[in-house]
Parts: C-alpha cells; structure tokens; sequence
C-alpha cells in the first residue's frame, strides 16, 4: 500500500458525444449520474467510486479519427466493473444484449467467478466481473 495513494478519486473517460455516453452509463448500465457540466458529467460506481465522462475536444468525428480503440477485448484496454454473483454476470450479459449492446467475450465461468466484456458507445471494452470471496489475486 502506498504511503500517499489512497485510492482512485475518479477514473476520466473521453468520449465522443457526451449525450450518447450519458444515456449509456445511466439507461443501459443503471449508474446514477451525480453531476452534469457542459464538458463533462460524473457518475457514482458502487458505494465510493466515480466515473468521470469527458466530451471530446472537436466532437464524435474527431474522436473517431483520434480516440476511438482499434482493438477490443481482455488483451487490450479495459476496465472491469464490480459483479456480486456468478449469476448476475449471466444476467447482465441478457441485459445487455437486450439493449443491441456488443458482446466481445461471452460471459463465463472461471475458476475464480465469472466474467462477460462488451462496449461501450465508444468503442471500450467494459467487463463485468465477480470474483469467489476467496479465490483472487488480482483485480
């Protein structure tokens, strides 16, 4: 443990219409968006972290030329949102797809939980993961 680093305030995502992100976050993945600004907006994760979406400079067509990720999936990029069950993540995949949201590694089980990676309107990956209360070393 760091002697100064207490723990990750917020983590700041650019994306390429902040609108679209925002319906997203809230509509799709049901997070509670605490603060709106014209630039950005943030989002409560759990009981203590932050998400933090920031509008690309120069809108969605520079984004897209700029920004947007090449490639996708568990090898690459990505950050993983806290599940609290093997079945919730099965679920959540259904969810997802009900909402025409991409896949990019069907959810499945492991030897420490389970796990299911899709995208976000910005072409991220976004994987929802549980972890066994006893099994993991890493995060």
């Amino acid at each position: 443990m760091s002697d100064y680093i207490q723990g990750i305030g917020h983590f700041g995502l650019s994306v390429s219409d902040l609108d679209e992100s925002i319906r997203f976050y809230s509509s799709v993945l049901g997070l509670e968006m605490s603060e709106r600004r014209e630039k950005d907006a943030f989002f409560r994760v759990g009981a203590g972290d932050v998400l933090a979406l920031i509008q690309y400079p120069g809108g969605a067509e520079r984004f897209d030329s700029e920004m947007r990720p090449r490639n996708r999936g568990k090898a690459f990029t990505h950050f993983g949102l806290m599940a609290q069950s093997v079945s919730s993540v099965f679920e959540f995949q259904a969810h997802l797809e009900a909402h025409e949201v991409e896949i990019v590694k069907a959810a499945y089980e492991r030897r420490d939980g389970a796990g299911v990676y899709f995208l976000d309107p910005n072409g991220y990956t976004l994987e929802f993961i549980y972890y066994t209360p006893h099994g993991h070393h890493h995060h």
